[in-house]
């Protein structure tokens, strides 16, 4: 697990403005004189009171039950409560990754994450995600730590290959064939552009 977190405090800004609305009913029934109209937004005030506490204490949950993860193989968000729901995206099948923020959203530091992958599931978008920016720079660590560790592994069932069989290189390799072997390994990158040079140029020296 390298990053994992519930949505930004955002998410309840709906409650919270309705909890101001509750809050103005109470102030208007204070300061109305006439019995039946106090009584009326006395009722008022109390249903709309107990609705907005459900839908708080509900919105909670969801908030508490629904998280972004990113670890060293994976993506992953998961919600819901009594229905849960939730994407998994590889790291290998990430292209790219995209974050929006406005002006507000700048201020209070959330935003959108856009995930872009291959396969069916086509692009991911995840609202409320604190510090987006954050989040796409892991994510692309996260990327290139796990294409190192790929070509690490081939590098080695390669080797453990060779040794198996009991291969070993020819005993006077043509300067072709040398050149050959040089391009094959430089184009699966076990060979880095600066190696790939320095060998080429002996290669070409030997001639």
């Amino acid at each position: 697990m390298v990053l994992s977190g519930n949505p930004h405090w955002w998410y309840f800004w709906k409650q919270a403005a309705a909890g101001l609305g509750v809050l103005a009913l109470l102030f208007l029934l204070w300061s109305v004189d006439a019995d039946w109209v106090s009584t009326a937004i006395g009722w008022i005030a109390l249903v709309a009171f107990v609705v907005w506490l459900a839908n708080t204490i509900y919105e909670f949950v969801q908030w508490r039950t629904t998280r972004f993860a990113v670890t060293d193989q994976r993506v992953a968000y998961q919600s819901g409560v009594i229905r849960r729901s939730g994407v998994s995206i590889p790291l290998n099948r990430i292209n790219n990754v995209n974050f929006q923020q406005s002006m507000i959203a700048r201020m209070l530091n959330n935003g959108v994450v856009t995930i872009e992958s291959a396969g069916e599931t086509g692009d991911s978008i995840f609202e409320n995600i604190p510090d987006p920016e954050h989040v796409r720079t892991v994510i692309f660590a996260q990327m290139q730590a796990d294409e190192q560790a790929d070509s690490q592994r081939d590098a080695a069932a390669i080797r453990d290959a060779l040794q198996g069989q009991n291969l070993a290189p020819p005993t006077s390799p043509t300067a072709q064939s040398r050149l050959d072997e040089l391009e094959n390994l430089h184009q699966r990158g076990l060979v880095s552009d600066e190696e790939f040079e320095v060998k080429r140029n002996q290669i070409l020296e030997e001639l």
